[in-house]
């Protein structure tokens, strides 16, 4: 009996290491198993955050694209939510907030204050490049600082009540910010380009103004909006020399072809050619601007959709004829200013005025 015993229990430690070994194998692939579902797991659900996340910044994009700025600016901040570091996210919402400063407008209904409005939105404005700032250098750091000076610009533009209560003085913030930024980047397009025009509508050196937005186009870099700072700054600027500036600007956008909106063209033909508006010497300015023969075609670039064909074609007569006695083809000149008498016998007025004045001045010269 004592033998038997002994045998099953020897049979049994033999056979025990035999099953604990399948066990501890059963549990290995059990524990396997599982680890393969959680990693399926983990994919499936990476990749569909992966998809959203693709979907959250194609629906941002599209709304900066088509000028939905705050919205577009929403969608980056949605995303941040999730993960406050996402690089690409934090630069295209700083990106997405300069273009709404280059483009910044709000829309205020009757009964409305636009001023008050416009306050949310620049603080949003200002924190996301205030933040932006502090992670970035050189170049871009000077392109950020350039727009916060214009963020600072807007806000006392549209109200100073706004800045005095939001930003302190606006004023001298803005101008601080965009010397600032080109104390870091002396070319810097959107700097010089701000600071240009800042200078126009605050009263300072015209001089010093020009330089900065020639300095701007000549970088060749954001054209359409520095021409935008460029030509508005100067139309309808009361100041001597403007006219001159704002024509050798036009003449430069005809010879390199770029394009020019029909509201512009109707402005500075306005400003600098209308011989209702302008006397000789606002003429003379705008004439000499630029060499005569180009002076000519930019006149007609300008004037490439009149409303009247009649009184147009008075007019260049008229602008030729200006044109002739300025680069002292005083007979010519003199004999246009005859003909146009002629043409107008009997349509007493300012522009009958300004031929007389002009065929009386040629005769004394």
């Amino acid at each position: 009996m004592g033998k038997e015993l002994q045998k099953a229990e020897s049979s049994v430690k033999r056979s025990w290491p035999t099953v604990m070994s399948w066990v501890g194998g059963i549990t290995a692939l059990i524990g396997l198993f599982a680890s393969i579902a959680g990693g399926v797991t983990w994919f499936v659900n990476h990749r569909k955050q992966q998809a959203e996340l693709i979907a959250k910044m194609a629906l941002a994009q599209a709304q900066a694209k088509q000028g939905e700025y705050q919205a577009a600016i929403q969608s980056y901040a949605d995303i941040l939510k999730t993960d406050p570091l996402y690089r690409p996210a934090l630069d295209q919402q700083l990106n997405t907030a300069m273009l709404w400063v280059e483009d910044f407008h709000v829309i205020a209904r009757e009964g409305q204050n636009a001023a008050e409005m416009a306050a949310p939105a620049l603080d949003q404005i200002m924190a996301i490049l205030d933040s932006g700032l502090t992670r970035s250098k050189g170049s871009q750091a000077a392109d950020i600082q350039a727009h916060i000076g214009w963020a600072y610009w807007w806000a006392y533009w549209l109200n100073q009540h706004i800045a005095e209560r939001e930003f302190g003085s606006a004023a001298s913030a803005a101008e601080q910010n965009l010397r600032g930024a080109l104390a870091t980047d002396p070319s810097n397009v959107y700097a010089n380009a701000m600071l240009g025009k800042w200078m126009l509508q605050s009263g300072g050196s015209l001089t010093e103004a020009i330089h900065h937005l020639d300095l701007a186009v000549s970088t060749g870099k954001a054209r359409p909006f520095v021409r935008r700072l460029q030509l508005g700054g100067l139309i309808y600027l009361d100041k001597k020399g403007a006219r001159a500036e704002l024509l050798k600007a036009a003449n430069d956008m005809r010879k390199s072809g770029e394009p020019l909106d029909e509201d512009h063209r109707r402005r500075i033909l306005g400003f600098c050619f209308d011989p209702v508006v302008t006397d000789f010497g606002e003429f003379s300015e705008s004439l000499s601007a630029a060499p005569p023969d180009e002076t000519w075609k930019t006149y007609l670039w300008l004037d490439e959709m009149p409303e009247d064909e009649q009184s147009q074609s008075t007019v260049h007569d008229l602008l030729a004829a200006n044109l002739l006695e300025l680069s002292g083809q005083r007979r010519e000149a003199r004999e246009k200013y005859r003909l146009l008498q002629q043409q107008l016998p009997n349509q007493p007025g300012i522009l009958r005025n300004s031929v007389d004045a002009a065929a009386a001045r040629v005769s004394q010269q």
